[in-house]
């Protein structure tokens, strides 16, 4: 029995005001999917003790790879945690024993610094994006800074050195970048090297070709995920939540038009979701021996997660802008539709918005909303005569993965009428934060539509944080400089009376190194005063002041 990746901590969808609970998984080989492992999960008081109020159960099977060729075959099993809360922050530890006769498990040491938040508060997060390189020439250029993983250094730094940790890991996309999947094996380079019509003619793939992708998104994970530096001590000490974007599944996914139904695409998405599933989710909807390939569009990964204060409550919502991305033509006319999220997932956000809007809280207790946007909403945006002469230098794919693309802007305008709906409807503050665009950025929606409107006031607002990227390197002064040139980023007016404007981050409008974000809900400081979302960017080398503060609206009614 020995690690091949993790541990691993994912936050589950169930909080309480006493109790703080995730869940903890191991990726490991020597293990049979039908029985298992002789391993118990102890929790440890910073003494070393075993920690009272601690529930631990399992292990349970999560997702089994133990079929693949691949010297990366395992199986990924889940222990569920229910930690009690005292009436301060606590840390804790974790370690692996081995019982029942079983051998002992190589390679886990205790892990010391687990922060378990105070009863009745709210947890503190880190929220991250853009975790590696797109290219060789990206890793190379990691590779030669002084410190590859200052970023995540630094978090790790904050999380067990100062008196503020984190309680929450958030990961807005990009988590794995698993663009060398082209390069896995012969045939996938062979077709990746093709002109675009010889890769329409060219649709018959080899015996095992899906089993084989699994496997190397497999490796890609156990590779990128591990060690004693970057991503991998922060997953073994905070739970996770993740949504991905392209780079999880390849550059580009969802925006290669005349290429979404080529059957190395969609066996490439498959791959990437079932792994995604595995090793973001926290385990696959079918943890089967032969998982069930996946195609896009049908499934989606949105997700939601509500945390219960006392004088305020956190929801924070996993958009998923990759599972049903994708192009297609409208009945039998010539006409192409472009779609970032699918029917399905507009239907749950829409039932999920309706629950929040109905909840015994609305209009008594203090409510924030952060929306996870792996793309942001307000950025950078390229006209149409922009957009055309990057689709004829094989740039299309860039063009349409944002949603400033003038093909997205009425879903766009959908999504944003939503939000402002739902503060409005839910009587709560909304937040969007964003990553991917290796910039951090800030950016204001305003909504004069009385139908968004609070009582007493002429204007409502959203604010969008932009935090990219943790690994990337940020883009070059003369790259970045040319992109301004031919964009637009002054304010734009949107239908239904609606605007949307970047605002400075510091001395400038972007911060153009490499950052993470931080954000907590604080304490009310007095009686007439409401819990602040308050959001900071953690740059690399500059030492930002500034926050955005975001205040919920008044309560209406009384308890």
């Amino acid at each position: 029995m020995k690690k091949l990746l993790g541990p691993m901590l994912y936050m589950t969808d169930s909080q309480s005001t006493d109790t703080w609970t995730f869940s903890v998984n191991l990726y490991l080989s020597g293990t049979d999917p039908t029985k298992p492992p002789g391993l118990q999960l102890n929790f440890l008081d910073t003494q070393g003790r075993d920690l009272a109020g601690s529930e631990v159960s399992g292990p349970e099977l999560a997702a089994d790879f133990s079929g693949l060729k691949s010297p990366m075959a395992g199986v990924l099993w889940k222990w569920h945690v229910s930690l009690r809360r005292d009436t301060v922050p606590t840390r804790v530890g974790y370690r692996f024993v081995a019982v029942d006769g079983a051998p002992s498990l190589e390679g886990v040491d205790d892990v010391k610094g687990v922060l378990v938040p105070e009863r009745g508060g709210l947890p503190r997060a880190a929220f991250f994006s853009c975790n590696g390189g797109g290219s060789a020439e990206a890793w190379k250029k990691v590779s030669k800074m002084g410190r590859p993983f200052g970023c995540w250094d630094d978090m790790k730094y904050q999380h067990l050195s100062t008196t503020e940790g984190f309680h929450l890991l958030v990961g807005g996309g990009d988590q794995v970048y698993a663009d060398s999947i082209w390069y896995a094996s012969k045939e996938l380079e062979r077709f990746h090297k093709l002109p675009l019509a010889e890769k329409l003619r060219d649709r018959k793939l080899p015996d095992g070709c899906h089993d084989e992708m699994v496997a190397r998104y497999v490796e890609l994970y156990c590779e990128r995920w591990s060690g004693d530096a970057g991503i991998a001590p922060m997953l073994a000490l905070v739970p996770g939540l993740f949504t991905w974007d392209d780079h999880d599944i390849f550059d580009g996914w969802g925006s290669h038009e005349e290429l979404q139904e080529h059957p190395w695409y969609q066996t490439l998405y498959s791959a990437a979701a079932l792994t995604y599933e595995a090793f973001q989710l926290g385990g696959l909807k079918t943890p089967s021996k032969t998982p069930v390939q996946r195609k896009p569009g049908e499934t989606h990964y949105l997700h939601t997660v509500r945390f219960t204060g006392d004088e305020c409550d956190l929801d924070v919502v996993m958009l998923d802008l990759r599972s049903g991305r994708t192009s297609r033509k409208r009945g039998n006319t010539e006409k192409v539709e472009h779609v970032v999220m699918s029917d399905a997932q507009w239907a749950e956000l829409d039932a999920w918005r309706g629950e929040h809007r109905a909840a015994d809280e609305t209009g008594i207790k203090n409510r924030h909303v952060v929306v996870v946007s792996s793309v942001p909403l307000v950025h950078l945006r390229f006209g149409p005569a922009t957009e055309h002469v990057a689709g004829l230098v094989d740039l299309r794919d860039d063009m349409l993965d944002q949603w400033e693309s003038i093909v997205h802007r009425g879903e766009r305008t959908r999504l944003i009428m939503d939000l402002f709906k739902l503060a409005r409807e839910s009587c709560c503050a909304v937040t969007v934060i964003s990553g991917d665009v290796h910039v951090g950025a800030r950016g204001l929606i305003r909504s004069r539509n009385p139908e968004h409107l609070f009582p007493g006031l002429a204007e409502a607002t959203i604010e969008q944080v932009t935090s990219s990227a943790i690994v990337h390197p940020p883009p070059g002064m003369l790259e970045f400089l040319g992109m301004r040139t031919l964009a637009g980023e002054g304010v734009e007016d949107l239908p239904s009376f609606m605007q949307t404007e970047l605002l400075p981050v510091g001395a400038d409008h972007y911060l153009r190194e490499r950052n993470w974000l931080s954000f907590s809900v604080k304490r009310p400081t007095g009686a007439t005063s409401r819990p602040k979302l308050w959001l900071r960017w953690e740059a690399e080398h500059t030492p930002l002041s500034m926050q955005v503060v975001v205040e919920p609206p008044p309560l209406p009614r009384s308890s």
